[in-house]
Formats: structure tokens, sequence, C-alpha cells
């Protein structure tokens, strides 16, 4: 089994054409059961007065140590820009989905299938990387779509195949009915890397230090005198502050 050496944890954010890796405050959520992964970036007073971001400019937060960084969020500055969240000095970003929620689609679809309706509307919303449930679907003779927009007509398409697939973009990747390939199953036990272990809303929630790989929809190993086992994660929140202080919580 492999180790990793979770010392020194670091931060990139990656805004526009600024690339800070200190002075700044994030937090990041990804939750399996909304559309959207949304993250915040606040700034140190250093910074307050010299950063100009405007809406739809690119964004990316990574986390890491010694040099190596994965990407916990990437997407674009969401609507009101800098100072649109609600604390002033605040960058709000949306992920990818924003490209979905913005693109408005008038169409009528014949003999089609749920992946070629769901293809046709990336196409729209310029998104090119996308892995969609092999299951086969009985055609629809006539699919008619006016005036929604790309979430909207995934929802639509689920009510008229009644099909309950979630959908949702990780590492700029969009999947409906497919979840991100694995290639490690992490293990967090007591007394090692796992800080506490609550559960507070029905879920077990698992602090831990900076784990920018864990992503929601994986499987880690939990080894706790309160639980362990094998689990799915449903949600994922990252939270640092100026001072390179970070916490991973791990919902499941």
């Amino acid at each position: 089994m492999d180790t990793e050496e979770l010392f020194y944890p670091e931060i990139s954010a990656v805004l526009g054409g600024y690339m800070l890796n200190k002075g700044v405050e994030v937090e990041v959520y990804s939750d399996q059961d909304s559309y959207f992964d949304w993250a915040k970036v606040r700034f140190t007073p250093q910074f307050q007065a010299n950063i100009s971001v405007g809406d739809k400019e690119p964004g990316q937060i990574l986390l890491g140590y010694n040099g190596v960084l994965d990407t916990v969020f990437e997407g674009y500055v969401a609507p009101g820009g800098y100072n649109g969240g609600g604390y002033k000095d605040e960058i709000v970003l949306k992920d990818k989905m924003l490209l979905l929620e913005e693109t408005t689609i008038s169409n009528t679809f014949l003999d089609a299938t749920p992946q070629e309706v769901i293809s046709y509307c990336l196409a729209q919303a310029g998104v090119t990387e996308a892995k969609l449930s092999d299951t086969i679907y009985q055609p629809r003779a006539v699919v008619p779509i006016a005036q929604k927009n790309v979430i909207s007509v995934i929802k639509e398409i689920g009510t008229i195949w009644g099909i309950k697939n979630r959908f949702f973009f990780s590492g700029g990747v969009f999947y409906w009915g497919e979840k991100p390939e694995q290639e490690k199953t992490y293990s967090f036990e007591y007394g090692v890397n796992i800080i506490s272990l609550d559960k507070p809303l029905g879920l077990w929630e698992l602090e831990t230090v900076s784990a920018p790989f864990v992503k929601h929809s994986h499987k880690i190993s939990v080894t706790h005198p309160k639980v362990s086992g094998e689990f799915e994660v449903k949600k994922v929140v990252f939270r640092t502050n100026e001072t390179g202080f970070i916490r991973t919580y791990i919902s499941f």
C-alpha cells in the first residue's frame, strides 16, 4: 500500500491572470447531490486593492504537498465578479456547469436517445470532454425542447425516459450516469490522519489534513472505533486561511 507524506501543505489559486500562493483563504465545496461544485476565494489586505477579476474569467484552486498539487476546483468567476459574494474582498466561482446553465437550447430531436440529446447540448455549450452512461435506451420519435438551459434539458430527459442518473463535472470532464475512475483507495485511520469523526446530520463527517486527492463518489477506507470499512464519499469540503492552515472535511 502506498503512503502519502502529508507535510508542508501548499495552495495555489489561479484567477484570470493571477496566480496566488499566499495571502488568500479558500473554501471549496463538492457535493454528490449538487450539480455545481463551487468555491470562494478571499484576499488578505495586501492583495485587496490590487485584484481585478471579471465575470466568467477562469479560476482554478490547487492543493498539495512538496510541489505536487492536485486540482480541487476548476471553473469560472460567477456573475458579480470580485466582491460579488457574501463578503467584501471575496470571489465566488462555479465549475463548468455554469456553461450548461447559460446555454439555451431550442430544438426538436427526432428518433433520438438520451445520449444523443445530451451530446448535442454539451456541444452547444462548448463542452468537449464527457463520459455518458452506455446503458441502451429506446429512442423517442420526437423530443421537443423550447428555450431551456442544458441543465433543464438533462432533467427533462430524466423525466421522459424515467432515468435518475447523477450528472456533474469532475476534473473538467462531464459525467452522466458514470463516475470518474479511481486509481487508489485512500485510507484514514484513528490516531494517524483522522483529526475528528462525528455524525452531525445523518452522514459521517471526517476531518483530516489537506487531502486534495479525494473527490466525491470516490471510495475511501476508514478505520476508527466509531466506524470502520469502505465507504463512498458523498461530499468534500476544503477550507484554508491566509497562513496556509488547511483542513478537509469528508462526508460519507
